[in-house]
């Protein structure tokens, strides 16, 4: 499960561009939510938007600080923890970007009102609501109805904020096992369960110890089993997913005008 040596490169690249892109991302960010005109807009591209974008380059620094990507020994608990925590700050911070960039749209343009007026309930200023969309700029209703950014949105975006905020949280799992180590930790566990603490302390101790002693680093995350869904490979999901908020925001900054449809 972890990185070959041309992938923990190409992550390094990866992560010394985004850090050098994200200082003009954002102060495009500030220069375009000072230009709005409408109060509401503006609160909602400078203190929402732009803040959220440091968030994520924040988190991104310290989940690469505490797991590196060429990393082979498991995360001690604490640290597994706190990358956990930054995971989940930053998931629900790339969501919470496309809600206030739908936010400003909404406001900036006067789309809230009655349906018969042509207007949009709240709950409708979505970025991915075809009501909503219909409203845009023609360029970037075309980008947003891309098959590729609405997969990324609904299988990954919404899927993880939505089991993040209500079902069960992304989790990091302690280790990777190979075959051997599977097989091993197997029959430990069978062994187990023919035990009891008064009898066999010391030996339940020292099958334990060797659990915990298997297998590797894991850079895979999930946020359910049951659900069968899709785990991802943390370091290239952050660089993808702040990659994918930053050519949205652009085209959004690009194209904020004109919303005839």
């Amino acid at each position: 499960m972890n990185y070959s040596d041309e992938t923990i490169e190409e992550i390094k690249k990866q992560l010394s561009g985004l850090l050098i892109r994200h200082n003009d991302l954002f102060l495009r960010t500030v220069r375009f939510a000072n230009q709005l005109k409408n109060d509401r807009a503006k609160e909602y591209a400078l203190h929402g938007i732009s803040r959220r974008l440091n968030i994520l380059r924040r988190c991104a620094l310290r989940i690469f600080e505490l797991f590196p990507a060429n990393r082979v020994d498991k995360l001690i608990d604490d640290d597994r923890q706190d990358v956990t925590i930054y995971l989940h700050a930053f998931l629900i911070n790339i969501f919470g970007i496309l809600e206030n960039a739908a936010l400003a749209l909404a406001y900036e343009h006067d789309m809230f009102g009655s349906k018969s007026q042509g207007k949009l309930h709240f709950r409708e200023v979505n970025l991915f609501n075809k009501r909503f969309q219909s409203l845009l700029n023609p360029k970037l209703r075309q980008y947003l109805v891309n098959e590729k950014i609405c997969k990324w949105y609904q299988d990954y975006a919404k899927n993880y904020r939505d089991a993040l905020a209500h079902r069960i949280p992304p989790y990091i799992a302690p280790a990777a096992l190979k075959k051997a180590d599977q097989e091993r930790f197997k029959v430990l566990s069978e062994e187990l369960q023919g035990l009891t603490y008064e009898k066999n302390l010391e030996r339940i101790d020292a099958i334990y110890s060797e659990q915990i002693s298997l297998g590797s680093s894991n850079p895979l995350f999930v946020h359910s089993f049951s659900e069968k869904v899709q785990p991802f490979y943390l370091h290239l999901q952050i660089l993808a997913d702040y990659n994918t908020v930053e050519d949205m925001l652009l085209q959004i900054i690009d194209n904020f005008t004109n919303t005839s449809p």
